[in-house]
């Protein structure tokens, strides 16, 4: 356990809580699951944007080297600077979030503290989690929802678009990106199954 990381937690414990493991999300992983669609799409959008935006300047010979209306080059702007984000700054984002997320694991509740603009905490009973579901990479690095989420919400998570559906993914607590997954998952089941169990 990090001692550095569990002091952090202290404030945010109930009485009689203990602390069994704390760490962070590896911001070396930027990918997910989801990129395999978005890193094709985000090029078409942002490739689409950019040669908007260039035609409507007179920089293309499409445009025949006429400027457009200054209405049509503010249009173009918007959607430009969103495909400029997904391409590449959606990964600068994850990083600067994810050194910036503490997840903690106690004989209670798991919690996650965010520190970004203003500080967060997330926190779900043991007794509470209706599912875990996992999954791990080959490096043991893996990612664990308490939960399920549904629809749009499962595709935008952790891929530095998540805030287009901040509320249903605030609803499932998840732990991204954390090494030795496997041994954290077999920490919470048991700690789980603990509290499930009749006093």
């Amino acid at each position: 356990m990090d001692r550095s990381l569990e002091t952090l937690f202290n404030d945010d414990l109930i009485a009689g809580e203990k602390i069994y493991w704390s760490g962070q999300p590896d911001p070396s992983v930027i990918f997910s699951a989801s990129d395999f669609l978005m890193i094709p799409f985000s090029l078409m959008w942002g490739g689409f944007a950019i040669f908007w935006e260039s035609s409507v300047l007179g920089l293309t010979s499409f445009g025949h080297g006429n400027k457009a209306p200054f209405f049509m080059v503010l249009w173009g702007i918007p959607f430009v600077a969103m495909g400029l984000y997904m391409i590449f700054g959606r990964f600068f984002y994850k990083v600067w979030k994810k050194k910036r997320t503490f997840y903690a694991v106690t004989n209670l509740r798991v919690l996650i503290v965010s520190e970004g603009f203003r500080r967060q905490i997330q926190a779900q009973f043991l007794n509470q989690i209706p599912i875990i579901n996992k999954s791990v990479g080959s490096n043991g690095t893996g990612s664990l929802s308490f939960g399920s989420i549904g629809g749009f919400g499962s595709y935008y998570m952790n891929n530095g678009l998540d805030f287009f559906t901040y509320r249903m993914n605030q609803s499932v607590m998840t732990f991204y990106d954390v090494p030795q997954a496997e041994m954290i998952y077999q920490m919470i089941n048991e700690l789980r199954n603990k509290a499930l169990a009749p006093k």
